[in-house]
Parts: C-alpha cells; structure tokens; sequence
C-alpha cells in the first residue's frame, strides 16, 4: 500500500512537472538570435558564434571565437553594430568567451536581424566576423 502511494506522488509530480515547465518558458518569452563568426583572410582558423535571447524584462548577449593562438594573452575589440561593446583578453589556449545580461546591470546592445558582430584586434585587423 505504501509503495503504491509513492508511486502515485511521484507520477502526480511528474505530471505537474510536464504542466508547470513550458508554462514557466512560455512566460520567459522572448526571442533568441544566433549568428555564426566566420574567420577572416587574417585569421582564416578563427570560427565562433554569437547568440542573443532579448525578452520584455532582460536582453542577453554571447560573443565566442576560438582558434586565435596567436592572439593568446592579448585583448582584442568586440564590435556590435559598429560600436565597441568589450575589450575581452584571448585565453592561453587562443580563444575567449564574452557574456553580458541587463538583468545582472551590464550593457547589452540591442539586437536585431541584420545585426553585425566584427572581432577586430586592437590594430583594427578584422580577425572574425558575422551577421544575426
């Protein structure tokens, strides 16, 4: 008897679970970009990505590149629509990973279809690029 029980609470949360869940996404709202960095003709390695979620109380912003050994250790300038957004530092292993939410107070510029991110070193090379 009592291990029916259990199993009966259990499928109830589960099944509360099922309920509760999508309408907790579906509150969220929002939208979500992404926008694949493709390297240049100065860094043809460099790949990345950059990927927006913008909802009606937060927008959020991700900005990755990796394969830039050459970079390793020096800052290079993350433009989003022509405007710089962050000086990030290149990890040791040539790749850097920016994250940037208004809900923690940080600046993040809006994003729309057509939006351009450009990685220019702090010389102005462009070193990856993309487009939302």
């Amino acid at each position: 008897m009592r291990r029916t029980s259990l199993i009966s609470a259990l499928i109830g949360c589960f099944a509360v679970m099922a309920v509760i869940a999508p309408m907790a996404a579906a509150r969220g709202g929002g939208v979500t970009r992404t926008a694949a960095l493709h390297g240049s003709v100065s860094f043809p390695g460099a790949t990345g990505h950059a990927s927006s979620k913008t909802s009606a109380e937060e927008r959020e912003l991700e900005v990755e590149v990796q394969h830039v050994r050459a970079l390793a250790g020096k800052r290079v300038n993350v433009f989003v629509n022509g405007i710089k957004w962050t000086t990030p530092r290149v990890s040791s292993l040539g790749a850097f990973n920016v994250q940037r939410s208004t809900e923690r107070g940080q600046r993040v510029p809006r994003i729309t279809n057509g939006s351009t991110v450009r990685v220019r070193t702090l010389g102005g090379t462009l070193i990856a690029s993309g487009s939302f």
